[in-house]
């Protein structure tokens, strides 16, 4: 099976299988494939011979494919590998999605090679391509990191209720982000979403600091038509003083 790099994007979202396992932090790469894939009528199935659960939809031309291992995370790399070999497929076709410690909830960042940081599916696949960590990855945000002993209990756990709203935005801007790569490729999707911040403190400080600008830039356009008042002020006094 051959498929052109150019007509064929591949989603690989991470995760792991089994109903315990819903809807946690380790598994938002499963949850946006799954928004992807109903929103766009794809029909999941499982492929025991690509050790995933497979689904693909015809997008503007092109083939998507999503994929989300079930070889549970620490092996996610033998699912990809299989997927690549039997499509045949260079690796700038695939994007991974994954849940990131290191990054707050609310925020994004899209990567382009680089080490794994600790996250078990990453090594996996960087392991399964040989040490080759060029893919191209969607980092999703579900810090902070408590750290230490906590931080395995903290990813298998679901974001709490009160967060909820916050998730439901960043998983939507995930979702934008995926077809900005497909669209216009990596690098417009860094510039677009790496720096986004969907924190609501995040977001009030922006807007102060949108304030003051505009604060400081309407008092210097004040400080110079004054400025320019006052070098006229002596032109007009010889002007009335002559007119008299």
């Amino acid at each position: 099976m051959d498929a052109n790099d150019n007509e064929t994007k591949v989603i690989v979202g991470l995760g792991n299988p089994g109903l315990e396992y819903t809807r946690t932090r380790h598994n938002v790469g499963f949850m946006i494939v799954d928004d992807i894939g109903t929103a766009n009528g794809a029909q999941p199935t499982t492929n025991s011979r690509l050790k995933c659960d497979f689904s693909k939809f015809t997008y503007r031309g092109k083939t998507i494919m999503l994929v989300k291992p079930m070889t549970y995370m620490n092996l996610s790399g033998e699912c990809l590998i299989a997927v690549k070999q039997w499509f045949k497929l260079p690796i700038s076709s695939f994007i991974v999605v994954h849940d990131d410690v290191a990054l707050p909830l609310g925020k994004l960042r899209v990567v382009n090679g680089g080490g794994a940081g600790g996250q078990h599916g990453v090594e996996s696949i960087i392991e399964c391509l040989g040490g080759d960590a060029s893919i191209v990855r969607l980092k999703f945000g579900v810090g902070p990191d408590p750290g230490g002993d906590r931080r395995a209990g903290y990813v298998l756990s679901k974001v709490p209720e009160v967060q909820q709203e916050l998730l439901g935005k960043s998983l939507d801007l995930a979702k934008k982000c995926l077809f900005t790569w497909i669209n216009e490729g990596t690098l417009k999707a860094m510039n677009k979403y790496n720096p986004v911040d969907l924190r609501p403190e995040a977001i009030a400080e922006k807007e102060e600091k949108e304030r003051k600008r505009a604060q400081q830039a309407q008092e210097r356009k004040e400080r110079l038509e004054n400025e320019r008042l006052d070098r006229d002020q002596p032109e007009r006094q010889n002007a009335e003083l002559e007119s008299k």
